[in-house]
């Protein structure tokens, strides 16, 4: 039988060994790595408003319910068009939930070398911005955009043109300056709100419509506006200088 004094001593050194186990701070810890800063926070509506008005505002009648199912229609037609982004970007307005969809700024960029372009001229500018602000011989910082508005036209991309227009993009990420050689991780955003105003109109396939009519199903509860939100994946470049000219943005990136 043990005796209480064994017991407590038992008890002390296996507390001294587990705790001899926890790795040490000291007094100086080495700083955390920066992390690349999320987007920036949403883009303030239009003064004048945006969109066609309050959601489930007015009552659906059996008219509204046969629009909802010829706008079906449509998107299937642009999805056998080809314009894939543009078919699922209105099945999710027709599938009335109004939670946020999620695009591939890779996807985008491919579909659309203009908007890459812009994208590496906006992450150069920053990118170099911030190495400059780094008044030490090494150090490292955070960067984060406003955001940049950029339009897919039909020219560009029929598909984009359709499935989003008009959007938001910013770049945010983190530069280090060293004498082994900076370095440079950034993301792309992308933002936009998904509605249909009146006082347009838009052909796909042999379908003719009245952007008033896809928003009257928004106003009827049949359908409903929501906001396309956008992540990529991490770029990066090594030995990085303010002079230094960065690839272009991957169009394939890891997350």
């Amino acid at each position: 039988m043990h005796s209480t004094n064994s017991l407590t001593s038992l008890l002390f050194l296996t507390t001294a060994f587990l705790i001899s186990q926890i790795p040490s701070t000291g007094a100086n810890p080495l700083p955390r790595a920066l992390s690349i800063p999320p987007a920036p926070a949403d883009p303030p509506k239009p003064a004048d408003g945006d969109g066609i008005g309050p959601y489930n505002s007015q009552d659906a009648g059996l008219g509204d319910r046969l629009d909802k199912a010829k706008f079906y229609g449509v998107a299937i037609a642009a999805g056998e068009l080809g314009l894939v982004n543009a078919e699922r970007g209105m099945r999710h307005y027709l599938g009335n939930s109004g939670n946020d969809l999620n695009v591939t700024p890779e996807s985008m960029m491919t579909g659309l070398p203009k908007f890459r372009d812009s994208v590496k001229a906006l992450a150069q500018n920053e990118a170099a911005a911030a190495y400059k602000s780094i008044s030490s011989a090494s150090g490292e910082q955070a960067f984060s955009s406003s955001w940049n508005n950029f339009y897919a036209t039909k020219d560009m991309s029929w598909d984009w043109y359709f499935a989003i227009g008009g959007f938001s993009y910013s770049v945010t990420g983190v530069v280090v300056k060293a004498s082994s050689g900076g370095s440079l991780k950034y993301r792309v955003h992308i933002f936009d709100r998904y509605n249909w105003d009146a006082g347009k109109s838009v052909d796909i396939g042999p379908f003719h419509f009245e952007d008033k009519e896809l928003g009257n199903l928004h106003l009827k509860g049949l359908a409903r506006e929501y906001t396309v939100r956008g992540l990529g994946g991490v770029n990066e470049v090594e030995n990085f200088t303010p002079t230094t000219v960065i690839p272009t943005p991957s169009t394939g990136g890891r997350g």
